[in-house]
């Protein structure tokens, strides 16, 4: 399984050449200029060009790799988790053995998916981690596809910042970078919608300041679905016998008030008049 395609390898590796040589020349120039000062200018120049070389070759790495780290950034809560589940355990069977070790991971998984308060807090977090992957391979086929129609480069992907769960679904902030726009989004929300595998996608706008940062509202169900019990019919003295298990406000209840009894507040004198 290949983690970066062939043509966005090959162009990173096109751009770390010629990120390699700018950050090169530059590093050599200002490494000279700086150590021309303080030792010779033979020892200055030789010295400029070992930091120019350092610099190109980090420059260069950090460009071609930048595709294997974007993946592994996205996926860093995933591998935290995995590696810190794993550690662990090997502590903890160290310490102990392995029999006790397994014992205590799975109970604290017990006590952690059994409760059904727990489970759900557990599973609407974990929906937040699936909803960005399929965000993300959602904007990717989106942008190439585009690009494809255009005929020009891709757009790059925007920045998925933050992720939360909310009683209809998710909510997702996202940062737009150049070739995206909110109105093109708009028009692709049925599309975000399967991707992530739910009924309705409302894109907004999350700031008034930054056309950049949207607010995209994941709904997968509808949380005003159910059978709310009022007690407004305990104030009925025919149905009040006939309603059971009906929750009661502490207030008073208003039974057989008519608006002939309520009193007609007295007029005010006049606070001022003619002498």
């Amino acid at each position: 399984m290949t983690i970066v395609e062939t043509p966005v390898s090959q162009w990173y590796a096109r751009r770390a050449g010629v990120t390699a040589l700018v950050v090169g020349l530059a590093a050599d120039a200002l490494a000279t200029a700086v150590l021309s000062v303080f030792s010779p200018l033979l020892l200055a120049v030789a010295l400029g060009a070992l930091v120019g070389v350092v610099c190109a070759f980090v420059a260069a790495l950090v460009v071609r790799a930048w595709p294997v780290l974007r993946t592994l950034w996205w996926w860093s809560i995933e591998i935290t988790t995995a590696l810190v589940s794993t550690a662990g355990w090997v502590t903890l069977a160290h310490l102990a053995n392995a029999w006790i070790a397994s014992a205590v991971l799975l109970g604290l998984l017990a006590a952690v998916l059994v409760p059904g308060r727990s489970r759900r807090f557990v599973w609407a977090w974990a929906w937040c981690l699936v909803v960005r992957h399929r965000l993300r391979l959602c904007f990717a086929t989106l942008v190439r596809s585009t690009a494809r129609v255009t005929g020009g480069r891709p757009a790059a992907l925007p920045f998925l910042l933050w992720a939360r769960p909310t009683l209809a679904g998710e909510r997702v902030w996202l940062w737009l970078r150049p070739g995206l726009s909110l109105e093109e989004l708009e028009g692709k929300a049925s599309q975000i919608a399967v991707a992530c595998i739910a009924k309705q996608v409302r894109i907004a706008p999350a700031s008034e300041r930054y056309a950049a940062l949207l607010r995209v509202d994941i709904a997968r169900r509808d949380p005003l679905v159910g059978r709310i019990d009022s007690p407004l019919a305990l104030l009925i003295p025919s149905l009040r016998n006939t309603v059971a298990d009906v929750p009661v406000s502490p207030a008073v209840p208003l039974v057989g008030l008519e608006l002939a009894d309520i009193a007609e507040p007295a007029p005010e004198p006049p606070r001022g008049g003619r002498r």
